[in-house]
C-alpha cells in the first residue's frame, strides 16, 4: 500500500511544503499593438512544458485579441477558447500573459506510474511501482519531487511581480489584472494575488486544480467580490479533493481527472465556470 500511495504522497508533500514557503512575493510581453483592457497573468500546471510535449504555443482567442505568450498550457488554452466560443467577444481586449519557462519552470520531475489513457489494476500498479523503485530510490524521488517543485514555485513567486512591472514599464499599458493558475500554478497565482491587490491592480482571481482549495486561510485573501473569484475543483481530482478514492484513481490513471480540466466536451460544472470567467472578463465594475 505504501508503494501504491507513494506518488500521490510525494505530490502532496511537495505542494504542502512549497505552499508554506510562498511568502515571497521574464516573461516577455511583445506583440501587443494596443493596450488591452485586461491582462490575465497565467501560471500553468506542473510539467506543462515543451520537454513533456505540453507547450501549446501562442494562441489568438479572438480576432481582435493579441496573441498569447504561448505558455498557458492546454487546460487554460481550452478554457479561453471555450469562453470565446460560448460568449463571442469576451476575449477581445484580453491579453493572456503566461509565465514562460524562465520566469516559472513549472517543474515536478515525478515519474508516472500509468501512461496516458491507461487504467491500471492494483496488480499492475504494484508492478509499475516496483519497476520505478528499481530505477530510482525512494530518497532520490522524494528529493527530486520536493525540491524540484519548491524551486519552481519560489522562482515563479519571485518573478511574477517582476513580469507585471516589466510589462507595464515596457508597454506603457496599465490594465486591470487577473491572476490565474492551474495545479502548481495556482500557488504562484496565489502568491502574486497580494502584490496586485496592494498596488490596486487586481481585478480577479482564477484558479483550478488548486492544492489550496480546501485551505480556508488561502481563499480570496484579497477580499474580492464573489463574482470575481473562481476556484474550481473537479470531484475526484486528487490535488484538491483529498479523498482516498481520488488518490487511488490518480495512481491508476496518471492523474487523468486532474489533467482533464476543460478538455473534451464541457460538463455542467465546466459551463458554469466558463460563464463565470466570461463575466469576469466582460465586467466593468
Amino acid at each position: 500500500m505504501k508503494s501504491l500511495s507513494f506518488r500521490v504522497s510525494c505530490v502532496a508533500a511537495a505542494f504542502g511544503t512549497a505552499a508554506s514557503l510562498l511568502s515571497a512575493p521574464v516573461a516577455s510581453a511583445s506583440g501587443v499593438e494596443a493596450c488591452p483592457e485586461t491582462v490575465v497573468l497565467v501560471a500553468r500546471g506542473s510539467d506543462q512544458n515543451e520537454e513533456q510535449g505540453e507547450y501549446v504555443g501562442p494562441q489568438r482567442y479572438s480576432e481582435r485579441a493579441p496573441e498569447s505568450t504561448g505558455f498557458e498550457g492546454r487546460n487554460f488554452a481550452a478554457l479561453f477558447h471555450k469562453v470565446e466560443q460560448r460568449h463571442p467577444g469576451a476575449m477581445e481586449g484580453v491579453y493572456v500573459l503566461a509565465l514562460d519557462s524562465e520566469a516559472y519552470p513549472a517543474a515536478m520531475n515525478l515519474p508516472p506510474l500509468a501512461q496516458e489513457g491507461e487504467d491500471l489494476s492494483p496488480l499492475q500498479l504494484m508492478q509499475r511501482a516496483f519497476g520505478i523503485l528499481q530505477q530510482h530510490s525512494l530518497g532520490e524521488m522524494a528529493y527530486s519531487v520536493t525540491f524540484g517543485a519548491i524551486d519552481s514555485l519560489r522562482t515563479g513567486a519571485r518573478n511574477a511581480p517582476k513580469v507585471v512591472d516589466n510589462y507595464e514599464t515596457t508597454t506603457g499599458c496599465h490594465p486591470r489584472w487577473v491572476a490565474a493558475g492551474y495545479s502548481q500554478g495556482a500557488l504562484v497565482a496565489t502568491s502574486v494575488e497580494g502584490y496586485l491587490a496592494e498596488t490596486g491592480r487586481l481585478h480577479a482571481m482564477l484558479t483550478f486544480g488548486n492544492p489550496l482549495h480546501q485551505v480556508p486561510w488561502a481563499k480570496n485573501r484579497a477580499g474580492l467580490p464573489g463574482n470575481r473569484s473562481v476556484d474550481y475543483c473537479l470531484d475526484g481530482d486528487f490535488v484538491c479533493d483529498f479523498s482516498l478514492g481520488a488518490a487511488n484513481r490518480a495512481l491508476a490513471t496518471k492523474a487523468e481527472r486532474h489533467a482533464s480540466y476543460f478538455l473534451g466536451e464541457s460538463s455542467e460544472q465546466d459551463v458554469q465556470v466558463i460563464d463565470a470567467v466570461a463575466g469576469i472578463l466582460t465586467s466593468h465594475d
